[in-house]
């Protein structure tokens, strides 16, 4: 059972998270462990579009938007 605020482990055999269903202004969890928000999704699989939320390595990231690979995000928060 997923605790409020946990992450929710949906991860596969190569601790990634399946992108292509991953709806516009989820919250992932990257392997750097930085949070960020879904700003856009191709549904190629590969890649999702964020907007860092949190980034304990570079603060000055938030607020950014980025690409994540599919090996990148490791949970939906």
């Amino acid at each position: 059972m997923v605790q409020e605020g946990s992450s929710e482990d949906i991860s596969n055999i190569n601790d990634t998270v399946g992108l292509r269903d991953i709806p516009e202004g989820t919250k992932v969890r990257l392997r750097n462990g930085a949070i960020a928000e879904v700003t856009a999704n191709p549904r190629d699989g590969g890649w999702i579009f964020i907007r860092f939320i949190e980034h304990p390595e570079d603060p000055s990231k938030v607020g950014e938007d980025d690409m994540a690979f599919c090996t990148d995000v490791i949970a939906l928060v």
